[in-house]
């Protein structure tokens, strides 16, 4: 079992959120955008054998490559997801709710328009 958090802040941008993903024998941490995080519930799309690893966040200023091989994921950290410095690999529901704990953090949207397109009176 791997336990995810998440905690606001870092960089000046309150999207910006740092995540800890700890094992009994690994820690990882890492941040990125709520924006990014949220492109992680495609997870299941990023085959590795086919070469379609998901660019998402970065480790010490070090780019986070994702993909996935049957139900393990794998975080590759480095320049690219072909020559990377070193990898955690994690069961793909670890990533299902670091995906639903992210949206925890986003914002609630604007309540749509009345009347999209017209000046609204006050």
């Amino acid at each position: 079992m791997v336990k995810v958090s998440i905690h606001p802040g870092g960089e000046g941008d309150p999207a910006v959120v740092t995540v800890m993903l700890q094992a009994p024998s690994w820690e990882f941490h890492f941040s990125a955008h709520l924006s990014e995080l949220a492109r992680l519930r495609s997870i299941r799309e990023a085959d590795w054998s086919a070469r379609r690893a998901l660019q998402i966040g970065d480790a010490a200023g070090i780019p986070v490559h994702w993909c996935i091989n049957d139900d393990t994921v794998t975080a590759l950290i480095g320049h690219d997801d072909e020559t990377w410095h070193i990898a955690f690999l994690m069961p793909v529901d670890t990533i299902d709710r670091l995906a639903i704990e992210a949206a925890d953090f986003l914002p609630e949207p604007d309540p749509p328009a009345r009347y999209p397109g017209q000046l609204e009176m006050f």
